[in-house]
């Protein structure tokens, strides 16, 4: 420490994220007075949020490469948008930028050699290459990637309809979402590809009974000269074998004739009990799904759900399902597979069906029904000590647990009668954790009576989540992130910390409705779908969908040996880790000691509290270029009895970095008077 003999450095890790509640020199050291759009990380640290991106199952914008070509001469007579041709390699590129003799092709296809370029379309001649370079450096990379990335995003667009996105759901490596139609009458199922969205068919439902011969999906079913593909056969009482099979099947388009009650052939033999009717959505609902198995094979692997309006269903991609459960009035809201039934809670009240048996809702052959006394939040399962596998059953004033294999078994007992859980943000993270209005409880696994032990987990961000609606919640196992969004549209990520949880607050700048995490091709995505119709990719990209990411944090008053001594603070060296070449300002806060820190100015009217210091006068610029770790010392000079560290930050075009730590050198003076 040259030049200053005495001064002592000390480190601070940055951890425990924000507490709002510990006196401001008797919080940990690290931990944070604000934050917005910064989460905890594994390995130590605050991490910038990730980006979110629109999809619609066409190439992400995140996935956009680009090139920079160099000619020979400036370039004249190039538009942005225009396609370019390699005369000799054929090479193909989409023009995004143009800077002289420079131009920047994305939508690649081979590689371009030093020869004559053409506009494609006119054949006219742009120049002859004289380099190619894909690998430009630090922030002239950040501008090119987030351009690049800008073309993709053009072409991807919202879940055609009207309105909020109504349910969102990954099944077979696919993504389907949930939208009323654009006049409002109906709701349609929309299927994410290559193409963008995609509307998926709903077929229509025949009824049948006193069944002899088994049909089979994909199968004929034939009345006279009417024929139809069936798409799925429905049992829901009564055998083959007996010729006492009843239920219904979902057909396709009917050819050559109409059906009629009567007898029935093709691949099966049955009677026909009613006419042909389509199978609609009617709009508004909330859905609610779980995957499962109940066949065993692969194929049979299925979306179950329900959405307060419709009759329940399943839906394996291609074939909607209603199930026929015998409620009419009510309309289930929440929906869990558990012990190979198939469960559906209906405002108090949670039923299933018979065992490995999804489509049978008779008591006599399995199907029971248990209240609660109170409207039903989540059906969610979970590993006990009692028994292997249990299921909570969350309501917003009481927890039960439901233990047993069967009806005959079911033992359904009270966890709480005053702490519940708020709809959608139970998540099970090595114990379920769910929102309630007080905040945030944990019931992990325990020795103790009742199997279950009720935490509260956040209490050191009370006045942030007391009070709050949840709109839906999402647990990144890949990142150990717990993010539960409001009603409001605000957002908190939570992350598992010992036997407590660092709380951070986020905000992407639109109101997400529905959040799910899920692995396609072997990889962990998560998505995200708002009230204006647009589906979103999480954690990808350089933006929040081409709008900016602003985020900063205040430490809490950092007092370094004491409340009491007065210190002339030096410099401080942060740990960053950026993979991309970012750009931070830093400041500092000091306390002297006889009045509490000033309170900052709010960043916007969605702000958690309070805000970044705007009108400080010691900020220091910082500039990283990529790289794996770095460290940058900053001059953060000044006098009192603490220090507060600010950091903020505002881009469009960086990947998120992380802050692993700080390096704080001062040099004690005297005591404080």
């Amino acid at each position: 420490m040259a030049g200053y003999p005495r001064s002592a450095p000390v480190l601070v890790p940055f951890k425990g994220g924000v507490d709002v509640v510990s006196p401001s020199m008797g919080a940990a050291p690290g931990t944070l007075r604000f934050s917005l759009n910064y989460e905890s990380a594994i390995g130590g640290g605050y991490e910038r949020i990730g980006g979110i991106e629109r999809f619609d199952g066409r190439p992400r914008p995140s996935d956009a490469a680009y090139v920079v070509l160099t000619l020979a001469e400036p370039v004249v007579n190039i538009a942005i948008g225009d396609t370019l041709l390699g005369v000799t390699s054929a090479a193909e590129g989409l023009v995004f930028r143009v800077d002289g003799d420079k131009i920047a092709l994305t939508r690649v296809a081979g590689s371009f050699a030093q020869e004559a370029v053409v506009e494609k379309i006119t054949s006219a001649a742009v120049g002859t290459v004289t380099d190619e370079d894909t690998a430009v450096l630090d922030f002239d990379d950040n501008a090119l990637q987030e351009a690049a990335a800008n073309v993709y995003r053009l072409d991807i667009l919202a879940v055609p309809g009207s309105g909020p996105v109504r349910g969102l759901a990954v099944l077979h490596d696919a993504v389907y979402a949930w939208r009323n139609a654009a006049d409002g009458l109906s709701m349609v199922i929309h299927k994410a590809t290559p193409a963008g969205w995609t509307a998926v068919p709903l077929f229509q439902r025949i009824a049948f009974a006193g069944g002899s011969s088994a049909y089979a999906d994909g199968g004929t079913l034939t009345q006279g000269g009417a024929t139809a593909s069936i798409k799925r056969v429905v049992l829901t009482s009564g055998l083959w074998s007996a010729s006492s099979a009843s239920g219904y099947f979902v057909i396709g388009a009917v050819t050559g004739g109409v059906f009629a009650p009567g007898a029935a052939a093709g691949g099966g033999a049955c009677s026909l009990t009613s006419a042909v009717s389509a199978i609609t959505l009617a709009p508004g609902g909330q859905v609610s799904t779980v995957v499962h198995n109940f066949g065993g094979q692969a194929q049979t692997t299925r979306l179950y759900g329900c959405d307060g309006v419709n009759p329940e269903f399943e839906f394996d991609g291609e074939v909607l399902v209603p199930i026929d459960t015998g409620m009419t009035s009510v309309r289930a809201t929440r929906v869990n597979a558990h012990k190979q039934r198939l469960f559906f809670a209906y405002l108090g009240s949670v039923q299933h069906s018979a065992a490995g048996e999804p489509y049978v809702w008779s008591t006599v052959i399995g199907a029971g029904e248990l209240a609660v006394g109170d409207d039903i939040t989540d059906l969610i399962s979970v590993g006990g000590s009692a028994v292997d596998a249990a299921m909570m059953v969350m309501t917003r004033n009481s927890v039960h647990v439901l233990y047993g294999s069967g009806p005959s078994t079911w033992n359904l007992a009270p966890l709480s009668l005053t702490v519940g859980g708020a709809k959608g943000s139970a998540k099970d993270i090595g114990g379920v954790v769910a929102l309630d209005w007080p905040g945030f409880a944990k019931y992990p696994a325990t020795q103790a009576f009742g199997n279950f032990l009720s935490r509260s987990m956040s209490t050191q961000v009370t006045p942030i989540v007391a009070g709050h609606d949840c709109a839906c919640s999402v647990f990144v196992q890949t990142t150990n992130r717990y993010r539960v969004f409001f009603t409001d549209g605000t957002a908190v990520c939570g992350f598992p910390s010992g036997e407590s949880f660092e709380w951070m607050p986020i905000d992407y700048g639109t109101q997400i409705l529905h959040a799910l995490n899920a692995e396609i091709a072997g990889q962990s995505r998560t998505f995200y779908a708002d009230i204006d119709g647009w589906v979103y990719e999480a954690d990808r990209g350089r933006n929040f969908d081409g709008r900016e990411i602003e985020s900063g944090f205040i430490t809490q008053p950092l007092a370094m040996g004491g409340p009491m001594v007065r210190k002339q603070f030096r410099y401080t060296e942060f740990e960053v880790e950026n993979p991309s070449a970012c750009a931070l300002k830093i400041g500092a806060e000091f306390i002297d000691g006889e009045e509490e820190p000033q309170e900052a100015q709010e960043l916007d009217a969605r702000n958690h509290g309070i805000g970044l210091l705007y009108s400080m006068t010691n900020w220091s610029e910082a500039y990283w270029g990529a790289g794996v770790r770095l460290h940058k010392r900053l001059p953060t000079e000044g006098q009192g009895v603490a220090v507060s560290l600010v950091v903020h930050g505002k881009s469009s075009s960086e990947l998120p970095h992380k802050l692993r730590y700080a390096l704080v050198v001062h040099t004690p003076r005297r005591l404080a008077r």
